[in-house]
């Protein structure tokens, strides 16, 4: 237990930890593609497994059971293993992609950019991520927000469903646990647990649940979003 008292909390000092990231040498860039051509042999197995799976459940199913299978594997191994069966199965995706652990897809129609970071336990739709959009851990981008029709079934397993094609615009910034229904500009942010059911214009920082833009970024603003 702390023994730090509830009126010594404002005295205390807030510690930042910097992140920078190095440049990468020629030569770590030469050995992470020899990696990259590691893992696409090492998933050939799982990607057969699909492909035979897609004849007998569907295609839907048999990518979301492989989706979670990848998603699962932990370590370098897994993020790896996640690259090479993405730009294999999404309809496309960028060769330097951060796919975080247990994050998932329930289509193949999704698509995703160069650079893009989706981080750990992220949930994804009928979506697609532009160049450098980061995701931080629990995002969940879903296929539109109205899926379910509500005709007056008794179950909603017997209602008609649609999805709607949701787009993240190059560079936005999606915070921790954020839950995104409807297109998000370029270079916008999201904070942290917002729930998106509206459009997000470019360069527009949006919290709460529902989200609301809360001001608009210059060029040169740096917000964290956490």
């Amino acid at each position: 237990m702390s023994d730090i008292r509830p009126e010594e909390l404002s005295e205390q000092t807030t510690e930042v930890l910097q992140v920078v990231h190095p440049h990468r040498s020629a030569g770590a860039i030469a050995f992470k593609r020899g990696l990259q051509a590691l893992a696409f042999v090492w998933v050939l197995p799982r990607l057969a497994i699909y492909r035979v799976a897609s004849l007998f459940v569907g295609k839907p199913r048999a990518f979301a059971n492989a989706s979670e299978g990848v998603g699962g594997i932990p370590g370098l191994r897994g993020l790896y293993t996640r690259q090479a069966f993405y730009r294999a199965t999404l309809e496309s995706c960028g060769r330097d992609v951060y796919f975080g652990w247990l994050c998932a897809f329930s289509t193949p129609k999704a698509r995703v950019g160069e650079g893009a970071y989706i981080g750990r336990r992220c949930g994804l739709g009928y979506v697609t991520l532009g160049e450098g959009v980061m995701l931080a851990d629990g995002v969940q981008v879903l296929s539109g927000a109205h899926q379910h029709g509500t005709d007056g079934a008794d179950s909603f397993r017997e209602q008609s469903q649609q999805y709607r094609h949701v787009s993240i615009g190059a560079g936005a910034w999606l915070g921790a646990g954020a839950v995104i229904m409807a297109e998000v500009g370029a270079a916008a942010v999201i904070g942290a647990g917002a729930v998106v059911t509206t459009a997000i214009e470019a360069r527009c920082v949006a919290a709460g649940v529902p989200a609301r833009v809360v001001r608009r970024l210059e060029p040169a603003d740096r917000t964290v979003a956490s």
